[in-house]
């Protein structure tokens, strides 16, 4: 074997190892540092604060949390602690078609609607909010009620 091959070969050997590396320490894996909360993988953070849908998902890094499933759904509520918070969810773009922060096109969207719910009562009701029943209603996005973050 010549001195090329044998670069070549510890070259190969390096960039394995690194891209072993970066494949495990993705954000899955995160640890979540108080005072956010691990749940299915993820981080979640309550903003504590009361605020519109804009300025939660600016206090958020544009990253509110939408549910995926009944269980996540619950987890929100117990993070909340009496209170209603935002979904990640908007139907600003087109009236009736609601769009969920993570999903695409509508596609696979959880929802957990209260009965009548999404109504529009009042007009320009866009935003999403759970309720303490645990169940979703679509509110105006200039309200102040508290959000979770997640990560």
């Amino acid at each position: 074997m010549c001195c090329g091959e044998v670069v070549i070969l510890i070259s190969l050997a390096i960039l394995s190892a690194i891209l072993s590396l970066s494949s495990s320490c993705n954000r899955r894996n995160w640890l979540c540092t108080a005072p956010w909360k691990k749940w299915g993988g993820s981080c979640y953070l309550s903003t504590q604060r009361h605020l519109t849908y804009d300025d939660a998902r600016e206090a958020c890094r544009r990253q509110v949390a939408a549910p995926r499933s009944d269980q996540e759904n619950d987890f929100l509520a117990s993070l909340a602690q009496g209170s209603v918070i935002w979904v990640a969810c908007t139907d600003r773009r087109q009236e009736g078609l609601w769009e969920c922060e993570g999903f695409q096109d509508g596609q696979g969207i959880f929802a957990n609607w209260r009965k009548g719910e999404p109504n529009n009562c009042g007009v320009r009701e866009d935003c999403v909010y759970l309720q303490l029943s645990y169940k979703w209603n679509d509110v105006r996005c200039e309200i102040e009620i508290q959000a979770v973050c997640k990560r």
